[in-house]
């Protein structure tokens, strides 16, 4: 059976093979493609936007598609892309449409041109939630005092860019409409889809991880940077809470002066913030007012082998956002063992299991948030039982085989119906 993904990235080999940067997002994507290729059931095609030219491209056992555009042509409807899926459909004719994700728009026209298609969604953040909470908190008082003068001319501040995560909200809930069948990995996401579609045939399918998460070392106590705190993307935009954090981690700071948090965000040879928009200024604000310079580190974009290195040597791994589906950096630190604090938010509190496999906060809430920080920090002995159940369930949900053959058993499924 031939199952044509439709994504919003660039997989790794296809950017080896074209020499171009592949995407940080989308990551869980990586190895499962992979072994999809490798099956002897599955003939599988990949369409992505990307460059100047249409390409039609076989790497291994997948064939790669490669439409024309940018990061625009995704995010807003362009009914010329209607070209391109015709193309595919003579050269490669699939008997399942297999979309990935519903942030962006560039799938809606094969999905209006060849409606008999069967259709399978695999639904990663839902915008229709996450452009509510996009803001992160912030007042609008807040949001207006730190605007850079670029953000002035260019009106693409954090107003703005919250009214414009919005705007395909209605093609996010065409989509679910539109589709009989859609994957997901946690309760928050089955059942609002299944409140937009009643009828949609809902799997659970796991993912897998990146490849190198399975040969690497697993979180050692005695291998850790004592009293540090690995908050990924957070300082990045506001919804991703880097601010909470900071305000945590003036708590945390009175009873461990030497509390470190790692964030991934722009930085200057000095190891200091880069000031790009609004929130980076904000966060930047903060930091002086609660003189947490020496208590704060900025790390540049990680490929695979930085973000394990992270998890491994970092004390804590914080996923602080205000809203999450089924975090791919939250599954990747509980399987590598790292102890896990997360926001209580979305599909979160389907991964974690409070005071077990980590530990779960109410967003904004950055008083409780410190001081489960520095409950593991003070015990050594919670640290690590949260590291091993973590471990425990990760490995179950992370099984190679398994997930691909979940996979080839749900498309097999939808063919026969």
């Amino acid at each position: 059976m031939k199952v044509l993904w439709i994504i919003n990235t660039i997989l790794p080999e296809l950017a080896d093979y074209m020499g171009v940067p592949a995407g940080f997002s989308g990551t869980w994507m990586h190895d499962l493609s992979q072994q999809l290729g490798q099956s002897d059931d599955v003939e599988l095609g990949v369409a992505c936007i990307y460059g100047d030219k249409y390409r039609d491209i076989k790497i291994g056992n997948i064939r790669y598609f490669v439409i024309p555009g940018t990061g625009k042509t995704m995010l807003f409807y362009n009914p010329g892309l209607i070209r391109y899926w015709d193309i595919i459909e003579q050269n490669f004719c699939p008997d399942i449409l297999h979309f990935h994700g519903t942030e962006y728009t560039h799938g809606i026209s094969y999905m209006r041109k060849y409606p008999e298609k069967k259709k399978v969604l695999t639904i990663q953040g839902i915008i229709a939630k996450t452009s509510k909470a996009h803001t992160g908190g912030m007042r609008l008082r807040d949001m207006l005092k730190f605007r850079t003068f670029a953000e002035c001319i260019n009106f693409n501040g954090m107003i703005e860019r919250k009214i414009l995560s919005g705007r395909n909200v209605k093609y996010e809930t065409e989509i679910i409409k539109n589709v009989s069948y859609a994957t997901g990995r946690t309760d928050w996401d089955k059942f609002y889809m299944q409140s937009i579609n009643p009828q949609l045939k809902y799997f659970r399918c796991n993912y897998n991880l990146r490849k190198e998460f399975y040969s690497a070392y697993k979180w050692n106590i005695d291998k850790i940077n004592r009293n540090t705190i690995y908050a990924s993307t957070s300082a990045q935009v506001p919804m991703k809470g880097g601010h909470i954090v900071l305000r945590a981690l003036d708590i945390v700071r009175r009873k461990y002066p030497d509390v470190k948090v790692t964030f991934l965000a722009n930085k200057a040879e000095n190891g200091h913030l880069i000031v790009t928009n609004g929130y980076t200024k904000y966060i930047q604000h903060i930091i002086n007012q609660l003189d947490l310079s020496d208590n704060v580190n900025f790390i540049s974009q990680q490929r695979t082998d930085g973000i394990i290195s992270q998890m491994q040597k970092n004390h804590i791994t914080l996923i602080p956002s205000a809203i999450e589906n089924a975090s791919a950096s939250l599954r990747e630190a509980m399987h590598i063992g790292a102890p896990c604090i997360a926001a209580f938010r979305g599909g979160m509190t389907r991964l974690i299991d409070d005071e077990s496999s980590g530990f779960l906060y109410d967003y904004g809430e950055y008083e409780y948030l410190a001081g489960r920080i520095i409950e593991i920090l003070d015990n050594d002995e919670l640290a690590l039982k949260l590291s091993h159940n973590a471990v425990d369930k990760a490995e179950v949900w992370h099984d190679r085989e398994k997930n691909t053959q979940d996979y080839i058993d749900m498309y097999k499924s939808i063919m026969s119906e």
